[in-house]
């Protein structure tokens, strides 16, 4: 599996909520990675990678109802 391309973002959404989505809506492989998570605020740092472009841009599209 060969991730191409990727996103950095903050998020308070639980990461499940962000999983589900990857796996229902990307076409091609991806991987999700944890950088920090922050306690006091529920505000975590992280990053996904994707095989495919389309999911990128898709997930570009729809991260602002998953945040």
């Amino acid at each position: 599996m060969t991730l191409h391309t990727g996103i950095k973002f903050k998020t308070s959404a639980p990461i499940n909520v962000i999983e589900d989505w990857l796996e229902t809506n990307c076409k091609g492989e991806w991987d999700l990675e944890v950088e920090s998570i922050s306690t006091v605020l529920k505000q975590k740092s992280m990053a996904v990678y994707f095989e495919k472009e389309t999911d990128r841009d898709a997930f570009k599209a729809a991260y602002k109802t998953l945040s």
